[in-house]
Formats: C-alpha cells, structure tokens, sequence
C-alpha cells in the first residue's frame, strides 16, 4: 500500500514562485565549509545572502539561491560528498519542530511518517511519500511537481533523517539500502559511510529503505503527550493551501513561524527575505499595516491553539510571541470580548456533558 504524503499546492502562499527552503540547511553546509577551512563570506554575497539571514532561524532562502550557494561550496571544498556530512553539524533540535515531532514518535516508523507528513515547513519544493510493502517500507523523494530532485539535495535530505535518528532517537538505526538516480560516483565511500548500507547509484527513482523490525522499533524519546502538542503546532505552521493570494497573506505564513521568537516586523521581514520598509510598503499597498496583520495571525492561532485542552495559556501566550500571560490574556479579551479560560470552557464543559 502506498501512502502519498506530498507538500501542498503553493499557488496561493508565501514565496510562490520560486519555492523556498529553510535556511537551516544551508547554515550547515556553511558551517560544514568552515570547518574545512574554506571562506564562505564572498560565496553568500555574491548570491546576495547575508550572515545575519542565515542565522535567522525561521527565515527562508528562494531555493534557486541554495542550490546555487551548495553547488559553489562543493567546489570550493573539492568535496562532492559535502551535503552527507553537513547535517552532522547541526545539534538536535536545529530543525525545531520537525526534530522534536520525529524523536517524540512512539516508533521509528511514525517519525518517518511525520518527517514526510510535515517536511513543507522545511522545504516548499519536496514532495515525500510511503510505500508499505510489509517486509519492506520505503520513503520516496521526488520535486513536489513529480519531478526528480538535485542528486544533492536528495543526498542532504536523506542523510538529515537518517543521521538525526542516530544522534539521539535511535542511535542503532539500520537502514536496509538506499536508490539513488546519482550515477555511481568515482568513490562511493562517502554515501556507504553515512548510510552504512548497500547503496544502488542510477536508480530510476530515489528511495529510503527500511526493514518491517527497523520500521516498528520503538524510539528510546517517545513523549505521547510532546509529539501531540508539537503536530499541533506543526499543522498550524505548515504551509497551507487555502491561503489568499497577497502579500498580507505570505505575512501571515511568516508570522506563523516568527510570533514564538517575538513575532517582530524585522524578524517577519527577514523571514520573507525584504527589508522592512518593504514589508510596511507592500502592507500599504494592499490597505493593511503590519500591526493588524500581526493581530490577525495571534487571534486566529490563539483560538486554534486554546481548542487543545493540554495546551496551557502559558505555553499559547509564549508560541504568540507574548512576554508574559497576561498581556496575553488581555489581548485575547479585546479580541474576543472573553479571558481565554472562559472562552476555551464551554467546549470542556460539553464534552463533560457528553460523558
């Protein structure tokens, strides 16, 4: 049984054309390159990146741009292997949510599952999917228009998952192989390294494949009540696909991953890769400002986030952005006309009444 897990159609969100990926990935081949010695400064700018950028945790790189800033540090490392190793130097919890949604997984196999289900929050150009054949599950990767990916950013995201499953999850994992449609490259040993299993080069597709035991063993940082909160939030970040078109809409998406970091117009602005006057230009334009975008996206998830009974008031004033509860509690008052405990009651005490 196949079960597609593919990223949502972006014609009406943020970084439409072309798709975006998380700079995340890039920091690391950056960082990756440093190690070795090699300056990365004048590569970034003459891409038209910035440091600052790069170490902006939610922001977001169009991805023509990392493809153009891997390709170049490859070269200059003389590494074509660099994106195996680049994930290694990450620390868990580098990609946030989907870090924390795979290692609270019960098993191995629903952290793959959400890995797949969530990976639009790291890259708008993937689209992932799961084959159950049961001896055998297989993850396959593919652009999110079907077609296939750059050899070199399928080898990133494969090693991520894998390497970041033995960092913390399941230090033991055995992957069963890997297909890759890069042809055999002069030594492989890179790819058999990091995998630690049989690799097949020039594949007609590009699959990770794991064992039914693998699949089903349990993972040694399952949290049944984190990886609740954590999909919640995840579903909530996520790109999605009935956004309206606008620039006040690509705002809104920004703000869904900046609000817990502040939620700033200079954070927004960098997540969206422009300068602050314009964001408040483009805002202009379209007859809003910034502050009410910024009302907007705190109203709307703060009645999304209130629906989970386990998520406190605390915790949904600190995932908004908020400093304290009760700036929170009084925002949420003047936006609803009621305290968040007493709005998020009634629906307690039905179900109560249910019972």
């Amino acid at each position: 049984m196949t079960t597609p897990v593919h990223a949502p159609d972006y014609s009406g969100t943020m970084a439409r054309s072309p798709p975006t990926i998380a700079v995340t990935s890039t920091m690391a081949m950056v960082r990756t390159a440093e190690a070795r010695g090699v300056r990365t400064a004048d590569v970034l700018r003459r891409l038209g990146v910035s440091r600052e950028h790069l170490e902006t945790p939610d922001a977001r790189l169009p991805a023509p741009v990392v493809m153009g800033i891997w390709e170049a540090l490859r070269e200059r490392t003389g590494d074509s292997a660099l994106q195996l190793y680049a994930p290694a130097s990450l620390p868990f919890g580098a990609y946030r949510v989907i870090d924390y949604l795979v290692a609270s997984s019960a098993t191995v196999g629903d952290g793959v599952r959400r890995f797949a289900r969530y990976f639009a929050i790291i890259s708008e150009t993937v689209s992932l999917s799961i084959e159950d054949l049961g001896s055998e599950h297989r993850l396959w990767l593919a652009a999110a228009e079907g077609r296939p990916l750059p050899s070199i950013y399928v080898d990133y995201v494969f090693a991520a998952l894998v390497t970041r499953i033995r960092m913390r999850i399941r230090p033991q994992l055995a992957v069963r192989g890997v297909e890759l449609r890069l042809p055999r490259p002069a030594d492989p040993g890179p790819w058999e390294q990091v995998f630690r299993a049989p690799i097949h080069f020039g594949a007609a597709a590009d699959c990770l494949c794991f064992s039914d035991g693998e699949w089903r063993a349990p993972t040694a940082t399952a949290d049944e009540a984190l990886v609740r909160l954590m999909e919640d939030h995840a579903r909530l970040i996520a790109p999605r696909e009935d956004a309206a078109p606008g620039f006040r809409a690509d705002v809104l998406e920004a703000l869904r991953v900046a609000l817990p970091e502040g939620g700033s117009a200079a954070q927004v602005a960098r997540v969206l890769h422009v300068s602050v006057r314009t964001l408040q230009r483009k805002l202009a334009n379209e007859g809003t400002t910034y502050r009410e975008v910024l009302e907007t996206a705190q109203s709307r998830l703060a009645q999304a986030y209130l629906a989970d009974p386990h998520v406190s008031v605390g915790e949904v004033a600190a995932l908004l952005g908020f400093s304290d509860p009760s700036s929170f509690n009084r925002a949420f008052r003047r936006w609803t006309g009621e305290a968040p405990g007493r709005w998020r009651r009634p629906a307690g005490e039905a179900d109560a009444t249910a019972h």
